[in-house]
């Protein structure tokens, strides 16, 4: 089977158009359709469902895109690892990064521009979850993401690079920012925005105000993540839970944290990759200026790989 045709058959299904698969494979239309239907006669099955809008997989489709995905990355990583060989870092490295780290992994993408040329990042923002899947699937290189306390995912693994916490956050002129601590009763002077990821946050400071008989915060607004949303935080007077990164990532940041009686669990933010593969020298470079960025941040460094 011709790998050149699994990877334009993948961008059909990434790109839902010929036309747009085709200009992503910097083939012409009439030769990335020929090529499917080679690969289609080959395995005796329809690929791909044509719709007026573009093109969908078939169950059979399906399948092969899962493996068509991981036979391109193990090509990628061969091409890698023979440029190591000859003393080349170069080539493209595709890495997850959950939302709370995209801050820090911007300074390392300057870094990285600057240090080593050669190489190419591609970054995949998302949850834990998500990524924990793309890993599995071959689409990652590697992940920075939450390492879950329990029932870790079978065939990953994992190497810890900071142990950090939530904080009780607010924009710096705040008038909570006025006194050295904030009691319980003065944060229900406000309103607040919580986000619904992760879903303990919530539940630790409604468990907070009820054990001090208390009514639990206002919540006016819900969001996903605060990442996206902190500008909200930066233009009133709410009060909202984020991550200590992402205070320490952002220089010169508007937002403070406050001191509270809230007591958040640490969480442990590491580097996942697939068990049956190793680093590329290029992922390890990445990961080295990583782990330089982590020394900067709030919370506890751990050991290296």
């Amino acid at each position: 089977m011709n790998t050149r045709f699994l990877r334009y058959f993948v961008a059909c299904v990434e790109n839902h158009t010929m036309l747009a698969a085709a200009e992503a494979v910097h083939i012409s239309q009439p030769a990335l359709s020929k090529a499917i239907a080679t690969l289609e006669q080959e395995l005796g099955v329809t690929l791909l469902d044509r719709h007026p809008r573009g093109v969908v997989p078939t169950p059979f489709g399906e399948t092969l895109f899962r493996y068509a995905k991981m036979i391109d990355s193990e090509m990628r990583r061969a091409v890698a690892e023979i440029d190591a060989q000859r003393g080349m870092t170069r080539g493209t490295i595709v890495i997850g990064v959950i939302p709370t780290m995209t801050e820090m992994m911007g300074q390392v993408a300057q870094a990285v521009m600057r240090l080593h040329p050669g190489l190419r990042l591609k970054l995949r923002v998302a949850f834990s979850s998500e990524l924990t899947r793309a890993l599995l699937d071959g689409e990652l290189d590697c992940a920075i993401l939450l390492i879950p306390a329990e029932e870790r995912s079978p065939g990953l693994t994992f190497s810890p690079l900071l142990r950090t916490g939530p904080v009780v956050v607010v924009r710096k002129d705040h008038p909570l920012t006025r006194q050295p601590r904030s009691s319980l009763k003065d944060l229900t002077q406000f309103r607040w925005l919580i986000p619904d990821f992760p879903a303990s946050h919530r539940a630790i400071v409604h468990r907070a105000f009820i054990d001090a008989g208390l009514p639990p915060p206002t919540v006016v607004i819900e969001v996903s993540t605060i990442i996206f949303f902190d500008s909200l935080i930066l233009q009133s007077d709410f009060v909202t839970v984020a991550p200590a990164t992402l205070l320490s990532a952002r220089a010169g940041s508007a937002l403070v944290a406050l001191d509270t009686d809230f007591v958040f669990p640490l969480e442990e933010v590491g580097l996942a990759y697939r068990e049956n593969s190793t680093l590329l020298p290029g992922a390890r470079a990445v990961m080295d200026l990583v782990r330089a960025q982590c020394a900067g941040m709030p919370g506890e460094v751990t050991a290296g790989l």
